[in-house]
């Protein structure tokens, strides 16, 4: 009988045992997991944060971008171009036209001013100006 007893202690003590170190191994998980869990929210945060950081920084370039922004001229310049009167856009580098109107028959003072390049504002002034010295 001793032995029967012996048998079911070592049994209850094995039994107990396992079960210990099973919730011990469970708790140190559940643990850990939550400490994770915990990391996580903090990184989220730091993550936000550096999102919400980027975003006020790109709006206040956009501002600065808006603020310096370059005026495009508007309207015509008048240059020589081959002995002729050609139509530049107002940034000089754009042909916007060539005509068939000769510099050397515009009178001196207009010659003059569309050989430093003469500045038209708007369509109709341009308009007029080709209707006026067409042939």
């Amino acid at each position: 009988m001793k032995e029967k007893c012996s048998i079911r202690f070592l049994l209850m003590v094995s039994v107990a045992a396992l079960a210990l170190g099973g919730g011990m191994g469970y708790f140190a998980g559940t643990r850990e997991s939550l400490g994770s869990y915990e990391k996580r929210i903090e990184l989220l945060q730091e993550k936000n944060e550096m999102l919400l950081a980027r975003q006020e920084f790109l709006r206040q370039e956009a501002e600065v971008k808006e603020s310096l922004k370059v005026v495009e001229p508007e309207g015509f310049v008048l240059l020589e171009e081959d002995g002729f009167v050609a139509v530049y856009e107002a940034d000089r580098k754009t042909r916007y036209s060539t005509t068939g109107i000769l510099l050397d028959e515009l009178p001196e003072e207009l010659r003059q001013e569309i050989q430093q390049g003469k500045v038209i504002e708007s369509e109709e002034q341009l308009y007029n100006f080709l209707e006026s010295y067409s042939s």
